[in-house]
């Protein structure tokens, strides 16, 4: 098989289900990775394994998706207010959501990132309705070897079971750092950072309540902080990449109580 489509046949593979990470802005281009990432988020410990693809059909356009899968997932509690209870409870795991979206460039550093989100399957308790998410962003190279970002992002969500999430806006800033880089060989250190900042601008409704109760109260807000350090090197003339990375999102929109995850990533790219 021609290696420049292998790309596109994981990414096509991968679009079943999938879960969106918190990636620097950067241009089109083709990569695949695998992902084993550990997370505590709002008292429940889970384990997934992630696999992403991005296909640069042009220099100004790609295609993009990821495959998640949860394979342990529990929360326990421990109390001594006037007696000893424990308590632990095993989660139902599987799949978690699908996210598949394009990256385009209109002019020079001028983009739009588009995508829609699947509910997710029984690896996911959250974020249970479609999604379609604009993310206009504009990139600027500070060096040959420092790339900076900035996006604006708008969230609008289907009603299911006539529940409409409200619709959500955010803003994303990023840095891509290149150090002891070989630009010919494409091999060296990479270190990120991304900070994303998002808000519920409208309260979620539920239909099956009457007119005057429908409103949820819920103009939740949050923030998520990204930091990955990875390693880019040639294997028998394959470009691969090592990393690790650790997210920490605050506020309710993205859970009642700070969650932390860290993963570790192996990828293939970029070409």
């Amino acid at each position: 098989m021609n290696q420049r489509f292998t790309p596109l046949l994981l990414l096509c593979t991968g679009l079943a289900f999938a879960t969106e990470s918190l990636a620097p802005l950067h241009f089109p281009t083709t990569a695949f990775s695998v992902e084993e990432s550990e997370e505590l988020d709002d008292d429940v410990y889970s384990n997934d394994l992630t696999a992403s693809a991005e296909y640069a059909i042009a220099d100004w356009f790609s295609l993009y998706g990821s495959t998640s899968f949860r394979f342990a997932s529990y929360s326990y509690e421990y109390s001594t207010k006037g007696y000893v209870h424990n308590y632990c409870n095993l989660h139902v795991n599987g799949f978690n959501e699908s996210y598949l979206g394009v990256r385009t460039l209109f002019y020079r550093s001028l983009g739009l990132d588009a995508g829609w989100r699947f509910p997710p399957g029984e690896g996911s308790q959250k974020e249970r309705f479609h999604r379609l998410n604009a993310e206009p962003f504009v990139l600027f190279s500070a060096t040959p070897h420092l790339l900076l970002g900035t996006a604006l992002r708008y969230n609008t969500f289907l009603e299911d079971k006539n529940y409409r999430p409200g619709d959500e806006i955010g803003f994303k800033a990023s840095l891509l750092w290149k150090f002891w880089w070989r630009d010919a060989e494409k091999t060296g250190w990479k270190f990120s950072e991304v900070m994303l900042y998002q808000a519920r601008i409208q309260e979620s409704e539920n239909h099956n309540l009457a007119k005057n109760c429908r409103k949820m109260d819920d103009k939740y807000k949050g923030m998520k902080i990204a930091f990955a350090l990875a390693r880019n090197f040639r294997l028998f003339g394959a470009p691969l990449e090592l990393g690790i990375n650790y997210t920490i999102n605050k506020g309710t929109l993205f859970g009642f109580e700070t969650g932390h995850r860290i993963g570790f990533m192996l990828g293939l790219g970029p070409f």
